[in-house]
């Protein structure tokens, strides 16, 4: 799915309607239902974290990252 909102973007995040990459200033708005950490090993022009369900302890964020990773490669 792709959303061009960051405030959809955090909403379906937050109901818990998958994980996304989502800008860094998120972690500052208030009640957040979503878990923001930081992407490291991307080399990117804004700062940017992945955020998943506060409730959900089994989000593959690890899969999504890893595919981010592959994605932002030189050369790709």
């Amino acid at each position: 799915m792709s959303c061009d909102d960051t405030f959809s973007l955090v909403s379906l995040v937050s109901a818990g309607l998958g994980i996304g990459f989502a800008p860094e200033w998120t972690k500052d708005l208030p009640n957040r239902g979503f878990e923001l950490r930081p992407v490291r090993g991307v080399d990117l022009k804004i700062g940017l974290g992945v955020a998943w369900n506060k409730e959900d302890p089994t989000a593959s964020r690890d899969d999504i990252i890893d595919i981010a990773r592959s994605l932002a490669r030189p050369g790709r």
